[in-house]
């Protein structure tokens, strides 16, 4: 959902001194011998190793051996080579079909097509495969007789490749959960119109109606950062006196876009209300726009509040929390996107809710990884440690 030319307003986020090394092309296609590739590595327990000496002691037989073993060596290297290729032919139709999407030439491409292509996969993919997308990308570029644009060591990736393996390794380590109180913390110290803007004194400025509702719908929602953003007017559905629908049209852990239907309820506060929220922010957009806002529903903002066309980053979403968290006297440092997840998931599992349930909402594929939640969840719920006299 992310228009390529956003990549202006939403740069990564800041920079480590840690960098992931550029794919290693020169080792691609080459076989890596593993144990048994060796003639020395042999079976324990075989019955019959005094036949298999004598038959090494005759040249013919030795000969023999030899060249089949050569065989067995040239077609693992050749499987190695074809399943290479397969992966490669599928990283870049996928790369030629983003391009297209967009209108962005494919090949030769430019860095910055390249970056926008790693933002939008960014969710979705593992950095071991976005760093293979990279060197099919190059290793197309160099056969076809083009300078490589994909390079993340130096150049105009380098930040930004930077900035998605900090967010990924994050993402790793567990970024901490935003709890139910400081989101409404946050939600409080939203910027209001002033008496010298130009706008409603008091009320919520355009931007934070828009901040606003992608909190509490991301939240609400149990929502990925991708999901969040690539939010469209067509996937949600207000239904009276119960809520609003979100249709989820593709995950990370829906690999085949079945789609998940996940029903958000009105909320006990007008304030932190999701359902609210969303509404709030769709009319005050169609208000500015002088028609009803359709398409992508968490639009980026153009010279102060003039709403884009298109979607914010997927990147952007832990911008917009970590201001806001400053804002509200939180440490920014300490979240990111997926702290909006992971705290409904907790705060779900603190208040008794069924884990069934909430595995469902959220949209966890395995119960191996929801798991997790689950037991941080619950270090401090019936601790033994607790009243034992200290």
């Amino acid at each position: 959902m992310t228009d390529p030319s956003s990549i202006g307003e939403d740069p990564p986020e800041g920079e480590d001194n840690g960098e992931l090394a550029p794919p290693p092309l020169s080792e691609i296609g080459k076989d890596r011998p593993t144990a048994g590739d060796s003639p020395d590595d042999r079976s324990e327990g075989g019955s019959d190793s005094g036949g298999e000496s004598k038959a090494l002691e005759d040249p013919q037989r030795l000969r023999e051996l030899q060249e089949s073993l050569g065989r067995l060596e040239d077609f693992a290297a050749q499987s190695q080579a074809e399943n290479t290729i397969r992966a490669y032919a599928a990283d870049l139709e996928d790369f030629r079909h983003w391009c297209k999407k967009y209108d962005r030439e494919w090949l030769p491409a430019q860095p910055k097509t390249i970056g926008l292509y790693l933002g939008a996969r960014a969710d979705e993919l593992s950095l071991a495969t976005l760093e293979r997308r990279l060197a099919a990308i190059a290793s197309l570029h160099k056969e076809e007789g083009y300078e490589s644009p994909a390079s993340v060591a130096e150049g105009p990736l380098r930040k930004i490749w930077k900035g998605i393996v900090r967010e990924k390794t994050r993402q790793q380590d567990g970024a901490p959960p935003l709890m139910v109180e400081d989101l409404k913390s946050i939600i409080e110290h939203l910027p209001s119109y002033q008496a010298e803007d130009d706008g409603p004194t008091g009320e919520l400025t355009l931007t934070s109606l828009r901040d606003r509702a992608l909190l509490l719908v991301g939240w609400t929602g149990a929502l990925r950062r991708s999901e969040l953003v690539g939010l469209t007017t067509d996937d949600v559905q207000f239904i009276e006196g119960e809520g609003v629908n979100v249709y989820v049209r593709r995950s990370k852990a829906d690999q085949e876009a079945e789609g998940l239907v996940k029903g958000l309820p009105y909320g006990s506060n007008k304030e932190t209300c999701p359902v609210t929220a969303l509404r709030q922010w769709l009319q005050a957009a169609g208000h500015q726009l002088g028609e009803p806002l359709e398409g992508d529903i968490f639009r980026r903002f153009h010279r102060g509040e003039s709403i884009g066309e298109s979607a914010m980053t997927a990147q952007y979403v832990s911008t917009v929390l970590k201001r806001h968290a400053e804002a509200a006297g939180l440490d920014p440092e300490a979240y990111s996107a997926h702290s909006l997840r992971a705290g409904f998931i907790t705060q779900a599992i603190r208040a008794g809710k069924a884990e069934r349930r909430v595995k469902e909402h959220s949209g966890h594929a395995s119960w191996e990884t929801f798991n997790r939640y689950v037991e941080e969840a619950g270090t401090f719920q019936d601790n033994p440690a607790e009243g034992i006299g200290l």
